[in-house]
């Protein structure tokens, strides 16, 4: 065979690609969360009882940050997703008010989060063909093994912020990088599939 020629059975195969979503479609996801977090770092120390206001903007910035996600076609990350539920439920709480539910959510700290987030997880494992992994690929084996594993790591960390509740930093913001960030290393070693697999 000619020296560049590709043989014909290669030619034939489909590119491969990697079901997973681009750096932007991570990052932005980030941004509710991370506007209600800022003021914290700014000032060095957390007061969810006057977190108000950093509820409902963190809240609101969930409606844009979501459509732009999903006109784009890429996939929710279903541990912001869950936490932008918790967003939601606190800038109701703080904005109606419903002082009794305020009140437990200022009590629980970061339990309260990392509970809406495995809520989100048992969901979106009965009725998302991503998974709780939040991964579009052609294996359910694989969406299912590795939503399981990152579900238990999320009960795990649920379990981390009731005994830590008392340090957000510690019970609040170690496990949630923990959590997206094996969720971010699983979806990067997932099995690569054939690009019209994808399409």
């Amino acid at each position: 065979m000619p020296p560049g020629r590709v043989p014909p059975h290669e030619a034939m195969q489909p590119p491969v690609t990697r079901a997973r979503n681009p750096p932007w479609a991570e990052l932005i996801q980030l941004i509710p969360i991370v506007s209600l977090a800022l003021p914290f770092i700014v000032s060095g120390k957390v007061e969810l009882s006057r977190a108000g206001s950093g509820l409902v903007v963190g809240a609101l910035l969930t409606i844009p940050v979501c459509a732009v996600v999903l006109l784009k076609k890429a996939s929710l990350n279903p541990i912001l997703l869950g936490t932008g539920l918790w967003l939601w439920a606190g800038a109701t709480a703080f904005g109606v008010p419903l002082p009794e539910v305020r009140a437990a959510l200022v009590e629980a700290q970061a339990f309260g989060l990392f509970a809406f987030v495995v809520a989100t997880g048992l969901g979106t494992l009965g009725f998302s063909p991503e998974g709780f992994i939040g991964c579009r690929h052609p294996d359910p084996r694989f969406v299912r093994q590795a939503s399981l594993g990152l579900l238990a790591l999320a009960l795990l960390a649920l379990a981390w912020s009731w005994f830590f509740r008392h340090d957000i930093r510690v019970g609040g913001g170690l496990p949630f990088i923990v959590l997206n960030v094996a969720r971010r290393a699983v979806i990067l070693r997932a099995p690569a599939v054939a690009r019209s697999a994808t399409s």
